[in-house]
């Protein structure tokens, strides 16, 4: 039997909390990769595209609005099992989620976690429009 990989998204995040690669080469692996987000209702798909869903979001003290993504399955599921509001989950390419998340908000992924990683909002909107080309 063989062993399920650890997808890239983790293993990038897991290689630079442990110093063996950079954090620009972390973000860059990981918005190659895929992440999991969970969310509350099942997400509305026309074709291969989503067009609505309601993802998992936090805000904290300071006003700033999150949006909670894992990097894999498992760490997802272990969240929705705590957070029984959250009884979906979905896979999408970070790419996709950097270009369609709304301006101001940040990533945390795996939320509550040893491999948490917080993407502030300002940090977000500065890797969309410096790597991505975009707002």
């Amino acid at each position: 039997m063989q062993e399920p990989s650890v997808p890239d998204a983790h293993l990038a995040l897991a290689l630079a909390k442990e110093g063996r690669i950079s954090g620009a080469e972390m973000l860059s692996r990981l918005a190659a990769g895929h992440v999991v987000v969970p969310t509350s209702e099942m997400p509305r798909l026309e074709g291969n595209t989503i067009t609505g869903w309601r993802p998992a979001t936090l805000s904290r003290a300071d006003g700033s609005q999150w949006l909670a993504a894992f990097t894999t399955s498992k760490l997802a599921s272990d969240f929705c099992d705590a957070e029984p509001t959250y009884g979906f989950y979905v896979e999408v390419s970070t790419r996709w989620l950097l270009a369609t998340l709304p301006e101001g908000y940040g990533i945390v992924f795996n939320l509550r976690t040893p491999f948490q990683l917080d993407w502030n909002p300002q940090g977000l909107a500065k890797y969309r429009r410096d790597v991505l080309g975009s707002v």
